[in-house]
């Protein structure tokens, strides 16, 4: 477990720091060549992990795996967004995160029969290729919404790309918290799984793709009642459902409560992608939208880069419990955080 954490926390400091910066490039230059070059990145992470076992390309391939996730969500969000009015941006990332979902629900347990029968390998191999069938058809079909400036970014530019926004301070505040919150044992799940209750990478799989169907099932009336209750309630119910969460799996150690936490983990998922991109695209410009998905996205970043590290440490050497309990207290924190920003200054 410590090496797991290790490798995605060396891994998250190469990722993190181009982070803002691809933010920005995104603002001046288009939403769309970004998503394609963080899908490139994620095709070769895959390529790389079914290509090799050394410790020092599995961490470049868990660099570029993060650098698509973190570095690909800005513009992913920003072109959401202005595809659609502010009243219905909610509904928007529902419909869109429920179609992301459907592979999610599906493939978790494909990929654990592949990995059980001809082994993990040619199983990444695989989804480098679908990745790449992606690409091309994100290439083909998808409408840019906004072809930026096409300026030359000044040195200027580049270090406010770093700067924090100071209205958008409480919501580094408590996206940060949450982030570390969730690294110190979600990057473990699947290995704790095996560990502690002897599943094999089908049964693991299978759960993973109990948990993604909750959030597919979810995802799209998630997005509309986001809409109707506000960003803030919705981030309150989601950071609860995560504490619960990461009691039912790391603490109770009981099967059953196993699966329930492995639901309310996708109703957690479901509730957050709405409300935390609501919050981001209403409170952002349209011309420096990605620019700030990539601040708030690499603060939180940077701040739970030894999270993993932490979690993992601390399963093998202290109590297998100690990460599941450390974060479900954070998240209760965050709740009420969260709580004290609506009651006393609202949306």
């Amino acid at each position: 477990m410590s090496k797991i954490g290790e490798i995605t926390t060396l891994s998250s400091l190469i990722a993190v720091f181009s982070i803002p910066f691809l933010g920005l490039l995104t603002d001046y230059y288009g939403r769309k060549p970004f998503i394609i070059l963080t899908g490139i990145a994620m095709a070769l992470g895959l390529f790389i992990t079914g290509y090799t076992a050394s410790y020092i390309l599995l961490v470049i391939a868990y660099a570029l795996i993060r650098f698509a996730f973190l570095g690909g969500q800005p513009a992913r969000g920003a072109m959401t967004a202005e595809s659609v009015s502010k009243e219905t941006i909610g509904e928007a990332f529902g419909i869109v995160t429920s179609s992301f979902f459907i592979a999610r629900v599906f493939m978790p347990s494909i990929s654990g029969v592949l990995a059980d029968s001809i082994g993990y390998n040619p199983t990444f191999l695989l989804g480098g290729l679908i990745v790449t069938l992606g690409i091309i058809f994100f290439w083909i079909y998808s409408v840019e919404t906004f072809h930026g400036k096409w300026e030359v970014i000044s040195w200027r530019k580049l270090l406010d790309a770093l700067k924090p926004r100071r209205t958008l301070g409480w919501l580094y505040i408590t996206t940060i918290l949450d982030r570390f919150s969730w690294s110190l044992w979600l990057p473990l799940l699947n290995a704790f799984i095996g560990d502690a209750y002897g599943l094999s990478a089908t049964g693991v799989g299978f759960l993973n793709s109990i948990m993604f169907s909750t959030t597919l099932a979810t995802q799209y009336l998630a997005g509309k009642w986001i809409d109707r209750i506000g960003y803030l309630k919705g981030l309150i119910l989601s950071e609860s459902a995560g504490a619960l969460s990461a009691i039912a799996l790391g603490i109770t150690k009981s099967i059953y409560l196993l699966v329930i936490g492995i639901i309310v983990t996708g109703l957690s998922i479901s509730l957050w992608i709405p409300s935390y991109n609501k919050a981001v695209s209403i409170n952002s410009e349209k011309e420096y939208r990605a620019l700030e998905y990539s601040k708030v996205n690499a603060y939180r970043a940077m701040v739970a880069i030894p999270s993993p590290y932490i979690g993992g440490y601390l399963y093998d050497y202290v109590n297998q419990s100690l990460p599941f309990a450390i974060s479900s207290i954070l998240l209760f924190l965050t709740t009420g955080l969260f709580y004290y920003i609506l009651k006393y200054h609202g949306e």
